[in-house]
């Protein structure tokens, strides 16, 4: 990789959190309207941090409360891609492959794997599924040529003229399989010293390679796409029918993308080649329900996708974590695709260039509260000082503080 793109490029192309028919639910959207407070904090402060369009909803229990879109593309079936919490649903199929017993979480991914994934310094370890479920196999935060991989070449070609950087095209693509084995094998085409870390089970360290692992190890059990899997076993069952892996299956209804540099740039529509860890877009109202599952242990309007054993291994800190910060959460640990925050909230954020989300909750007392949110300015191509460390933080708190007030309104009723 070219040192003007090391220069340049700010983490990660997925940006680490800085640290009805029968069979079929309908999910109704009730909107309040009436909160005219909420919704003139929600547009004084899109205003300051010139966020073009915002979605956001916050969830009690099993319904939603309040959801709104806001800016130039202000309907609730406006598309944002998710980034990270696509984590989620990537570590949801992995918990589900392991209910029907397809897989153990304390295997070695080797077991199901047509290559080997072993540190060269530490050939003895085995890395477990658990291990890469949680970010601690050794694996970097993004693979040397992940750029190149992630990114389709028309893509590739609007940064290098319009950005000026100087990302290699490549005519021949490798398939995931290729490129995952030839980056992890040290004498593998695509392989750098970087693309192993620590010795495997000792550290966190955030990677999105790990879960694009984790979508292959999905992709060689069950002889399908990660893309296809999570349609079928995650998706439909939801009725998440605004949500997929491709912009084209929503051409009349993407949020556009932006990034900043002295002003707003708008980028083009793309797909990413990291379906396992940043590549869904879906909308408020399916985002909606998808939270609410997790929020009532596996089950949203009597679909059950989750047991609640494991929706309790996932939310379980498998990985504590002190002394670290977050989009204005203070990170206690890591379970399986999701962080745990203070004050009891389990949560992932996410971006992909152009785009920034948020998803969090908490259980109390028996009730549980959730909140939603994504718009289209985003940080992962261009460094965002403000963005990550002031106008992020500042949303999920303005939706906290309000989910709060909600929530203990439910609690007294």
């Amino acid at each position: 990789m070219s040192p003007k793109i090391s220069k340049k490029l700010l983490i990660l192309i997925i940006l680490v959190p800085t640290i009805a028919s029968a069979g079929i639910i309908t999910f109704f959207i009730v909107i309040n309207l009436q909160n005219e407070s909420l919704e003139s904090k929600i547009q004084s402060w899109m205003t300051n941090a010139q966020i073009p369009s915002l979605g956001a909803c916050i969830v009690i229990n099993d319904s939603v409360t309040w959801a709104q879109g806001f800016g130039d593309q202000p309907d609730l079936n406006t598309v944002y891609m998710i980034g990270s919490i696509t984590k989620s649903f990537t570590a949801t199929a992995i918990l589900q492959l392991y209910e029907n017993g397809s897989l153990d979480l304390n295997d070695n991914i080797d077991d199901y794997l047509p290559f080997n994934v072993r540190h060269p310094d530490y050939p003895g370890w085995d890395v477990t599924i658990e291990m890469v479920l949680t970010h601690t196999a050794g694996l970097p935060g993004n693979l040397f040529w992940s750029l190149e991989y992630y990114l389709d070449n028309k893509t590739i070609t609007w940064i290098n003229e319009n950005l000026e950087w100087d990302i290699i095209i490549w005519e021949d693509r490798p398939t995931l399989e290729q490129f995952l084995n030839e980056s992890l094998n040290p004498i593998g085409e695509y392989y750098n010293d970087h693309n192993w870390q620590s010795r495997p089970g000792s550290t966190f360290l955030y990677s999105n390679a790990g879960y694009q692992l984790l979508g292959y190890l999905v992709e060689e059990i069950t002889n399908q796409s990660i893309m296809d899997y999570v349609q079928e076993n995650i998706f439909d069952p939801l009725n998440m029918n605004r949500s997929s892996y491709y912009y084209e299956d929503f051409l009349s209804s993407n949020a556009i993308p932006y990034e900043w540099n002295n002003s707003l740039i708008e980028l083009p529509l793309y797909n990413i080649n990291v379906t396992g860890a940043g590549a869904i877009r879906s909308t408020i109202p399916d985002m909606a329900k998808y939270l609410t599952m997790f929020m009532n242990n596996g089950k949203c309007k009597g679909i059950q996708i989750l047991k609640p054993e494991s929706i309790g291994l996932m939310h379980s800190n498998h990985e504590p974590l002190t002394g670290t910060s977050t989009e204005g959460f203070d990170i206690e640990g890591y379970g399986y695709g999701w962080f745990l925050y203070g004050g009891g909230y389990k949560g992932h954020g996410g971006a992909t260039p152009g785009f920034s989300s948020n998803m969090f909750f908490k259980n109390s007392s028996g009730h549980t509260v959730g909140v939603f949110v994504t718009f289209n300015r985003g940080s992962a191509l261009l460094l965002d000082e403000s963005l990550l460390n002031i106008y992020i933080p500042e949303i999920n708190k303005i939706l906290l503080e309000e989910s709060e007030l909600l929530f203990q309104q439910a609690l007294s009723s």
